[in-house]
Formats: C-alpha cells, structure tokens, sequence
C-alpha cells in the first residue's frame, strides 16, 4: 500500500478528526477484482480521496472518489474491454446501536465496530460499481447488438394464443 494510505482505518474516530485520506493502492491488492479481469490482465493502481467528516448536527460522513482501469471480457464478443470503475462512496458512519438521524438521503448508511481494511472496503465499493454484465459500446464491438428479435423471426408468425380467443366467454 501506498504510505500515505493505512491499512486499517477506524472511520468513526477519522470523521471525528475531520481527516482526508489520499494516495494509491496498487491493482494487485484486490483479489476479488482481479477475479473480473480479463485473462493476463490485472487493474491498474486504485486512486482514493476519502473524506471523513463531522457535520454540526453530529452526523459522521464519509465521501469521496475511488478509481481505477482496468480490462474485462465483453459479453458480447468475448474480446478485451478496457474499462474505467469510478465510485463516489456517500455514507453516514454510525456506531453499534446509534440511530440514523440527519444526513444526506442518498446516503447508504454503515455501522461500524471498529477498524476495517481499507483494501478491502475499497475493493467491496469497486465490486458494487462494477457493471453486471459488460459489453463494448454497439460502434467498438466486433458483434454488433441486434436486439431480442430479429424482425424476420416475428413476420408472419401468428400469435399461438389466438386459438384461445375462441373460448373466452362472451358478454
């Protein structure tokens, strides 16, 4: 890790001190998005601002920007995909048994017992960003998006539930 960066952070007490953490946390730290990755390729270093604040209501806030680059497999022609995962966490910090009162509504709220891994809760914020199911844009994809359908599969087809209009009551 970056040293700048700890590798166990207590949020609580970091909003309390109203702190900002910045640096890089290389690509090869995060197991689980390496997972993601294209065959042979690995993410880029990860570049964190966090912010840890207290608002004058009392409400500890975290907020930032987590990014990184890296290569994934389009799941439409399994070819590489460059791809650029940016994250802006927004979250309210409480402590085992406080109540959410105040702060932002767009918020996620998180309880927190003690110190985490930074790596590790940046990695979980980068997984939630990563799109489901990726896929180049329709212009830079070898197999272009074609739809459901094609029209020439849905012209001149009945619909296989007509034959049931017949039986339906009339009033």
């Amino acid at each position: 890790m970056s040293e700048r960066l700890p590798r166990e952070i207590d949020p609580l007490r970091l909003a309390d001190e109203g702190v900002r953490l910045e640096g890089e946390i290389p690509g090869e730290l995060f197991p689980r998005l390496l997972e993601s990755c294209a065959p042979g390729s690995k993410p880029e270093s990860v570049s964190i601002v966090l912010n840890f604040e207290r608002t004058t209501h009392g409400v500890r806030l975290l907020h930032g920007k987590i990014e990184t680059r890296l290569t994934v497999t389009c799941q439409r022609c399994l070819g590489p995909m460059p791809l650029v995962l940016v994250t802006n966490p927004l979250m309210v910090l409480l402590a085992p048994g406080d109540q959410p009162s105040g702060g932002p509504e767009e918020a996620e709220t998180q309880v927190v017992d003690g110190p985490i891994r930074l790596s590790e809760w940046v990695e979980d914020e980068l997984i939630l960003a990563m799109p489901m199911i990726p896929v180049h844009d329709d212009e830079k994809c070898s197999t272009p998006s074609t739809g459901l359908l094609p029209e020439s599969d849905t012209e001149g087809k009945q619909n296989p539930f007509a034959a049931l209009g017949g039986f339906k009551p009339k009033n």
